[in-house]
């Protein structure tokens, strides 16, 4: 039996539809797989996102409350120097007014001379560990800050890695869709060719038969 070309054109259209549904459903699962990817992406990056905001603003937050602490440290030490100052300056003065007591032979102020640099020395040495105290708590103090600016620029870097895995996989997404819109051009054109022909043929074919 002998099978009209028409058929073969319809067999042909028939397959080439086939191919190319097949072919877009491949493409559509592909663009949804990224675009599911992205979505989840995106979401546990928001969640992380915020959190790190959080929590960067609080470490920022503890880097300004140390530098304050250190600002009242430093001006304490100073005010404490400027006593330990004034001590030696007492101390001088009574070493001076002893070796005149001395001279005099007045021992009753000789004694009441030494108690009082006996006090002044105490108390010199009561300010200087005070001051080193001080000294000890601001390394302390600058050590947090460093602690936190450290934290501080982990969780930037953790944002940026975030920020940049969103991107690689936006990149994928808009690739496959790219792609799939590029196959849906071409099987458009096909498609429209295909049907083109059919009906070139149809016609061709009616008016052959007409004028036999």
């Amino acid at each position: 039996m002998h099978v009209k070309p028409i058929y073969w054109v319809a067999l042909g259209l028939a397959l080439a539809l086939t191919v190319a549904v097949c072919d877009g459903l491949r493409l559509h699962d592909k663009y949804s797989i990224a675009i599911g990817k992205y979505e989840e992406a995106l979401t546990q990056e928001r969640v992380n996102g915020k959190a790190l905001t959080i929590q960067i603003a609080q470490m920022t937050e503890t880097v300004g409350q140390r530098d304050k602490e250190i600002a009242e440290k430093v001006e304490t030490i100073g005010h404490m120097t400027n006593a330990i100052g004034r001590k030696d300056s007492d101390l001088t003065e009574l070493v001076q007014k002893l070796h005149k007591l001395e001279v005099s032979g007045d021992l009753p102020a000789q004694v009441a001379n030494l108690k009082e640099q006996v006090k002044a020395w105490s108390e010199k040495f009561s300010l200087v560990q005070m001051v080193i105290a001080e000294k000890d708590a601001i390394i302390a103090d600058w050590s947090a800050k460093y602690s936190a600016q450290v934290t501080i620029g982990d969780m930037w870097k953790q944002k940026y890695e975030g920020e940049t895995r969103l991107r690689t996989l936006a990149e994928k997404g808009w690739k496959v869709s790219e792609r799939k819109l590029r196959w849906a051009r071409i099987v458009g054109n096909v498609k429209t060719g295909l049907i083109v022909g059919a009906l070139g043929y149809v016609g061709y074919s009616a008016l052959k038969g007409k004028t036999k």
